[in-house]
């Protein structure tokens, strides 16, 4: 707890007044002096030269009471709140044909596989979340929002189809860390599930990977599916490249509960951290010094009403 003025700058004007303090200081004037049969050693009391001067100086002080008021004196407490800071998430979803396979038990397709996952992950989370889904090309769905059901909407509304067909890899990161850029989230994160290697032309995977980073994106890639071949290897090494460039983790999943077993490490991976906010309250006193200018204004003007008052 402290005191602070509001307005400093007032404070020059306590400067004026011992000078006007001096300046309307009563003077007795000159006169004759004339010898009388009273007794010569009678001199003025000291008591009526203090009691002249007094209703000035009270007048001063309910003068300087007054700039006080004016500086607006307060009592600044700082309060330390602990706040818990929340993540900014984005998910990208490959829509491409390929995600129609059924190779993930259950008979169920990646891209189903998928959804699921990606749903349970959104419900164990209070934090931002955006959506990105692309294909051939690349969208930012939906951007970050904190509403848990608008996000679980508009991923069970996802299909195969509806985007042009292919795999831009470049471009679904680019699009989450477009997401995250602007977020005011300290830690941001790019989750990307696909199940094919990039094969779209322009922007290559590892520029965008380093582009991401620089806005302070760590990207969780996760290749899905049991499909082995020459396109698996270049999916394994375009996403272990993205996720090594910004600190993530690459993760391979062949089934259901590999899927969700990602999604879980992810969530202990990714915490929300702990800081500690300054708030600040002020509480200003401004008045106690109005109330005493008044009160001191009033006893001067008392005082000049009695017998030793005087009009400087």
């Amino acid at each position: 707890m402290s005191s602070s003025f509001a307005s400093p700058d007032w404070l020059w004007v306590l400067l004026a007044l011992p000078v006007l303090g001096w300046w309307l200081l009563p003077r007795r004037a000159p006169g004759l002096i004339v010898a009388t049969s009273a007794d010569t050693d009678a001199r003025p009391s000291p008591l009526l030269g203090v009691l002249e001067s007094t209703p000035l100086l009270l007048r001063l002080a309910g003068l300087a009471a007054v700039v006080l008021a004016l500086a607006g004196p307060q009592v600044v407490e700082v309060h330390e709140e602990p706040r818990v800071e929340g993540v900014g998430i984005a998910i990208a979803l490959d829509l491409s044909t390929s995600m129609w396979a059924e190779d993930m038990g259950a008979r169920r397709s990646r891209l189903d596989v998928a959804k699921g996952a990606a749903l349970q992950f959104v419900d164990a989370r209070s934090d931002d979340i955006g959506l990105v889904t692309f294909a051939g090309e690349a969208f930012a769905r939906l951007p970050l929002t904190h509403d848990g059901f608008v996000v679980k909407d508009a991923v069970e509304s996802l299909e195969v189809g509806l985007l042009t067909d292919g795999t831009d890899i470049a471009g679904a990161i680019s699009a989450g860390a477009g997401l995250l850029d602007d977020s005011p989230h300290a830690s941001k994160i790019l989750i990307l599930v696909t199940d094919g290697a990039h094969n779209k032309a322009g922007v290559m995977p590892d520029l965008a990977a380093r582009a991401a980073a620089a806005v302070g994106v760590t990207i969780y890639p996760v290749a899905i599916g049991q499909e082995q071949g020459r396109d698996t290897r270049a999916m394994e090494t375009v996403l272990t490249q993205a996720a090594r460039i910004t600190g993530g983790r690459y993760f391979k999943a062949t089934d259901v509960g590999a899927l969700e077993e990602i999604y879980a490490e992810i969530d202990r991976l990714v915490q929300p951290s702990l800081e500690t906010v300054q708030r600040i309250e002020t509480t200003p006193y401004g008045w106690i010094f109005a109330l005493a200018a008044l009160a001191l204004v009033t006893a001067a003007s008392l005082l000049r009403a009695s017998p030793w008052g005087v009009l400087p």
